[in-house]
């Protein structure tokens, strides 16, 4: 088959960390495996990055317009702002010849609106992932209908598990079809880490209010109670990290959580070296986190929303009342004293990870591409 030329249009990638951004590099990265030829599309991010433990980015980027951090749905996100921004765009797509166009962040503003417009022009098939999930929404209910006429036009629309589709089909009707995020079953994988003795807790993410770091603080003296020496290692940086230290302090829990800041290529080694990854998000689409911690064998207690339990089910998590410290100190607990269903849930989440695991995802997308090009 003749190999495509595709645009991967994300308003996230690196240095910003997060779903989206290993979502997108990750599936160039299989595209390009499998013979074709993928360009990720972003904006010019002024934060600095992380030195040493900065992720390499994809080979083939091009970035337009200037990334500004706003604060959106709970936690951080981001717009691009310039001048002629659809134009850029335009012109960048016809040098570069690309078969199909593939936003991340379907009607998101603001390359999830201006990017279809600009292929639009050209002729060029959209598709777009939809990746997030939210109880509510004030634009797509004001602007419902223009939107839904900007739906009707691409050529395939995605969402990244029922969630997602979900939300987005409480205002926009399209023909959804669900493909999941997946993961690298390479990178993140079973194996031996030694840690300190002691039950050892992990938390990992972009420390923002939606992600709730403060109910596992909350929760600690509760599992300190039954185990003294458990600790929490904190893994991940963001606007409130100084907050939440402060917090940990303020909680006497100085000598027990560990704040050990940006990681990136260090995953695998805090999962595996954990007895419990700990995951309390209260508003999440997928849980690319917990398939991480899944791959490698590390068992979970997550919060109970319908992202998560579609993914994980009873069987390969515990689930925690979002919020609830109290609720959380139990499940800890619970699971801290269960070794034979812990012993469990790293073999069958292993074969969960199994079944997301990047080779097979790209699959399901490039077939996608190959129907919507014709």
């Amino acid at each position: 088959m003749t190999p495509l030329r595709i645009a991967l249009v994300a308003e996230d990638y690196y240095p910003q960390l997060g779903g989206v951004p290993e979502h997108v590099h990750n599936l160039a990265r299989e595209l390009e495996a499998l013979g074709h030829h993928a360009i990720i599309v972003t904006s010019n991010m002024k934060e600095p990055g992380a030195g040493s433990q900065e992720p390499v980015e994809h080979a083939d980027v091009r970035r337009v317009g200037t990334s500004v951090v706003i604060y959106a749905n709970g936690g951080v996100a981001r717009i691009t702002v310039g001048w002629r921004l659809t134009k850029r765009l335009e012109e960048l797509f016809r040098a570069e010849r690309f078969d199909v166009v593939h936003v991340h962040g379907g009607l998101n503003p603001t390359l999830g609106l201006v990017a279809p417009r600009a292929a639009w022009r050209l002729g060029l098939p959209v598709v777009a992932t939809f990746h997030t999930w939210f109880p509510s929404s004030v634009g797509c209910r004001v602007f419902r209908r223009p939107l839904q006429r900007m739906l009707d036009r691409h050529a395939a629309t995605i969402a990244v598990s029922s969630a997602a589709r979900d939300a987005m089909a409480r205002y926009f009707t399209a023909p959804w079809e669900i493909i999941p995020n997946g993961v690298d079953t390479r990178f993140f994988r079973p194996g031996l880490s030694k840690g300190a003795p002691g039950p050892r807790l992990l938390w990992l993410g972009r420390i923002e209010p939606r992600n709730d770091l403060g109910t596992v603080l909350a929760a600690m003296p509760r599992i300190l109670e039954r185990h003294p020496a458990a600790r929490l290692t904190v893994v991940g940086d963001g606007p409130w990290r100084s907050r939440m230290e402060r917090a940990a302090r303020r909680g006497g829990l100085g000598p027990c959580v560990h704040f050990a800041g940006y990681a990136n290529g260090g995953r695998p080694g805090y999962y595996r070296g954990a007895d419990v990854y700990l995951c309390p998000t209260r508003r999440a689409s997928f849980g690319v986190t917990l398939l991480e911690a899944m791959a490698c064998g590390t068992p979970l207690v997550v919060s109970d929303i319908p992202a998560f339990r579609d993914l994980a089910g009873d069987s390969h998590a515990v689930f925690a009342p979002p919020g609830d410290p109290a609720g959380w100190g139990r499940a800890v607990n619970d699971l801290i004293d269960d070794g034979a269903r812990r012993e469990t849930m790293m073999q069958e989440g292993r074969r969960v990870a199994e079944r997301h695991a990047w080779p097979l995802v790209a699959q399901r997308v490039l077939a996608v591409y190959r129907r919507v090009t014709g």
